[in-house]
């Protein structure tokens, strides 16, 4: 009787583990009205892609976008600058580059609990105009050039993962001289690009930013990732949003499969969630059986042999 229990009590768990993953969520309900995002340069290009596909399930959301530099982005809620005047915007969600405006809108109870994630990864590629003959090997090799634009580390992460690739290189001091500061990513990567009235030799973006424009700059060099933290993109819905229901659904919808699928296309790498309690079962469950079918097959071999 014992033995019974103990088994009808296993597959139970089992059964239990796997319903975890392959419970499928209910129908979600369609949302509306307007949903105001201020977010990193860099997702320029991507971010509408995605919104578009959110729209597809939630034709009624619109969706309006500030992109920019994520430090001041953050610093402009905090101060409430984005409040003001007379077409006041309230931001719904805030999408940056780098956890150090997260962490400062956090420790200004500026985020809703609970809504912050971390959804991508990028990385650094130094780039040069499409026409250049500049042959680059190593962060070093900058010190040759004329001018080397980055991000203004003041407001612009990208800059200061940009200093960080200095100071790590041994080049921090001799490279300051040479900098121009842009606005933000894409600042930098106009200046480089082979269409301005004074191009810049080489600047410093993000690797998807490069892969943007392609037919005005080369990237001439990737450096090390260890040069430079890791590069995370992460988002949270805002206190002051007037649409939190839509505002939390289209956050949501940003870490899912779907809206990841696009951000990969554009060079970004998605960060993988934790893995449930029920999908950590069902691994081990796949891995005993595994490992039963690999010693048997071993067995039978050894019999054979």
């Amino acid at each position: 009787m014992k033995k019974r229990y103990k088994l009808a009590l296993a597959t139970a768990s089992i059964a239990l583990g796997f319903g975890i993953i392959q419970a499928k969520p209910a129908q979600a309900a369609t949302f509306s009205g307007p949903i105001n995002i201020y977010a990193a340069a860099s997702l320029t290009d991507t971010l509408p892609q995605v919104e578009e596909l959110y729209q597809r399930s939630n034709p009624n959301v619109t969706f309006m976008n500030t992109f920019g530099g994520s430090t001041g982005l953050a610093n402009q809620i905090i101060m409430g600058t984005n409040l003001m005047g007379t077409n006041p915007k309230p931001v719904d969600i805030f999408f940056s580059v780098s956890q150090a405006p997260l962490d400062n809108l956090q420790l200004n109870n500026k985020l809703i609990a609970g809504t912050r994630q971390d959804i991508l990864n990028n990385t650094l590629a130094i780039i040069t105009p499409i026409n250049s003959t500049i042959s680059i090997s190593k962060v070093e090799d900058l010190l040759k050039l004329r001018q080397v634009a980055i991000g203004d580390p003041a407001s612009v992460p990208a800059g200061v993962f940009a200093q960080q690739l200095f100071t790590n290189s041994g080049i921090s001091q001799q490279i300051q001289s040479k900098l121009v500061l842009g606005t933000d990513v894409r600042d930098v990567l106009n200046k480089v690009s082979s269409d301005t009235t004074d191009t810049i030799d080489a600047g410093v973006v993000y690797t998807t930013d490069a892969l943007t424009a392609l037919n005005k700059v080369k990237i001439a060099y990737t450096p090390p990732i260890n040069l430079y933290s890791p590069i995370v993109y992460g988002s949270a819905v805002l206190q002051q949003t007037q649409n939190p229901d839509a505002a939390r659904d289209f956050n949501s919808f940003l870490v899912t499969p779907q809206a990841l699928s696009v951000f990969q296309v554009s060079g970004f790498t998605p960060i993988p969630e934790p893995m449930t309690t029920g999908g950590s079962i069902a691994v081990g469950i796949v891995g005993l059986m595994m490992k039963r079918k690999v010693k048997a097959k071993a067995k039978a071999k050894a019999a054979v042999d």
